[in-house]
């Protein structure tokens, strides 16, 4: 399920880069194609999988660990990607509005002063 992170960070390239803008249109279909049920038609998964695996070849046991478990390894970080995003949300929203990062011990940081 790479497709969902790799269309939130290829959409925010995207605006600086025509390539990038390219493979967020194909990571588009991809998320639409999986929402549906579906194989991503246009190979987008693969592609990024054997991107990945290669730049992996140096260490072929790790390279064989992302190859085997590249479906669970994608979940984890659309996973940790949307608890980063809310974190760092509630971080922001205390810090407007408490003036600190926790409120719970005041300690942050950042301070807006």
């Amino acid at each position: 399920m790479i497709c969902i992170a790799a269309l939130i960070v290829l959409g925010i390239l995207g605006i600086f880069s025509a390539y990038h803008r390219k493979l967020a249109r194909e990571a588009f279909d991809c998320v639409l194609n999986r929402i549906k049920l579906r194989e991503c038609e246009a190979g987008f998964d693969r592609r990024m999988k054997m991107a990945v695996f290669n730049k992996l070849s140096w260490s072929p046991r790790l390279a064989r660990l992302w190859y085997d478990h590249f479906e669970l390894v994608s979940w984890a970080f659309v996973i940790l990607f949307f608890a980063s995003l809310y974190f760092a949300a509630a971080g922001i929203y205390n810090l407007i509005t408490y003036g600190t990062c926790d409120p719970a011990t005041g300690q942050c940081i950042l301070k807006l002063k």
